[in-house]
């Protein structure tokens, strides 16, 4: 996947500022960033609000140098024209080797110029290591950025909190709690970015805040798992001073694939408001007995069972407190949804209306389908990191797509205008090709709509368990 889908900026229209902080390879995500926005046709302007090496300024196409802000600007409309990105400075620094980058003002200004289609600032200094803290005066963000992106270089997992490892060691130990010289370690590092002076610091607001994990030149299959449970502790941290990161991304600045995989917060919902009507007497089909629980209750059990949910939301409507009983004490949120003899559309609205601001996709299960497995949720959750589809659904054996079916949040206005019984499988038609099926070696889950139903699903499950 490469850092524009990643960073959901393939509409063309938007002018985004991303500003790089943190430290392990943000000089690399800067030029890569510069690379990927000028080949989908945006005119790019490359800075900095701190220093740059020298060495690093050939890795973009062409620089202007001048301590002038006006003279900058009026060079920038024709050399972004011919270039399609550029990198500006303002001079020499004083530091030997060393180039100066712009005030986060005059980067703000510049941004508005209407030749200047996207703009990548680096914001932050580590001194060429893959862990920092910043200090009172960092990092350097404008104010007008739109995502500020905090990049950590995953070669300093197990390496001694040190100088030789980590930028401002002592201010890392105070952060995390860790002791100077001690392993940093995967809780340490997710302490570290999720601190409001660590690395959400000074992210302006209504920024989308995004973290980095730089596999770098590492070994990238420990590293690979390692950066999955930093993104799970990052992601389930819930900040009290405001937003925290909108999606951790995995990848290799300078590797073929930047991002690797893309992981956001996924709500499940268990749909559970029908009457059941094909089904004689009173009782919601949900409540019926199964293994030991209930319809509804085997749902949420297999929901709540998968590290790929962060929350686990059921749609309720006929009999709706009966259905919520049954739930008690799990860890479960219940959406009523009033209107739910209109359709299946209704509850798949109640539960996108529901939703918090940062979800990033919501996997749909059905109450009436008890042999969905764990495995299949997190096999769906899986694909959708790896390509962030607008829809990914299983496809089981014989060549039949099933539940569970995941939507990316790029459809969620399309799911809250859903109308009649038939949910969100009324958009596969409408993504065609774009739709990620992901192939599940097991028989396609039957739901109960009638007594003979019930009874086969029983039945067959009991046979397995013999």
């Amino acid at each position: 996947m490469n850092l524009i889908t990643a960073l959901r900026l393939n509409d063309l229209s938007a002018r985004p500022c991303i500003a790089l902080v943190g430290a392990g390879g943000k000089s690399t995500l800067l030029f890569r960033l510069g690379s990927e926005l000028a080949a989908a046709g945006r005119q790019t302007l490359l800075t900095t609000t701190t220093k740059i090496w020298a060495r690093q300024m050939a890795g973009a196409p062409f620089t202007i140098t001048s301590p002038d802000e006006h003279l900058l600007a009026d060079e920038l409309p024709a050399a972004l024209r011919t270039h399609g990105q550029l990198l500006a400075l303002s001079g020499p620094a004083l530091e030997a080797g060393k180039m100066q980058g712009i005030a986060p003002q005059a980067v703000c200004r510049m941004a508005g110029l209407s030749d200047v289609q996207a703009v990548v600032v680096e914001a932050d200094g580590s001194r060429g290591r893959p862990l920092k803290a910043p200090a009172e005066h960092e990092p350097v963000i404008p104010a007008c950025a739109t995502h500020v992106i905090n990049v950590v270089g995953m070669t300093a997992l197990g390496k001694p909190l040190s100088a030789d490892w980590v930028h401002r060691p002592e201010l890392v130990a105070q952060l995390t709690g860790l002791h100077i010289d001690a392993p940093i370690s995967t809780d340490a590092a997710a302490r570290l970015v999720v601190h409001p002076e660590g690395g959400l610091k000074g992210h302006p607001p209504g920024a989308q805040s995004l973290l980095y994990l730089n596999l770098m030149d590492s070994d990238a299959s420990t590293d690979l798992d390692a950066a999955r449970d930093i993104a799970r502790a990052v992601l389930r941290h819930s900040p009290s001073g405001g937003p925290g990161f909108r999606a951790v991304l995995i990848g290799s600045a300078a590797g073929s694939q930047p991002v690797l995989e893309a992981h956001c917060r996924i709500a499940g919902v268990i749909l559970a408001a029908g009457r059941g009507s094909r089904l004689s007497g009173d009782l919601p089909k949900q409540l019926l007995p199964w293994d030991g629980d209930t319809l509804v209750g085997q749902a949420a059990a297999t929901a709540l069972q998968s590290t790929a949910l962060d929350q686990v939301l059921v749609v309720t409507g006929y009999q709706a407190d009966r259905v919520a009983a049954a739930l008690a004490g799990r860890p479960v949120r219940i959406v009523h949804n009033p209107s739910w003899a209109e359709g299946q559309s209704s509850s798949v609205r109640a539960a996108v209306e529901a939703l918090s601001p940062d979800i990033g996709a919501v996997l749909f299960l059905l109450a009436d389908q008890p042999t969905v497995t764990g495995g299949a949720v997190d096999a769906v959750a899986a694909a959708h990191r790896r390509t962030l589809a607008p829809i990914v659904a299983p496809i089981y054996r014989g060549g039949r797509r099933g539940n569970p079916v995941l939507f990316d949040r790029d459809t969620f206005d399309e799911l809250a205008s859903l109308t009649g019984d038939a949910g969100g499988r009324t958009l596969f038609q409408a993504y065609g090709d774009r739709v990620q099926d992901v192939p599940i070696d097991q028989p396609q889950p039957q739901g109960v709509e009638t007594w003979e139903d019930y009874d086969m699903l029983r039945g067959a499950t009991l046979r397995r368990a013999v």
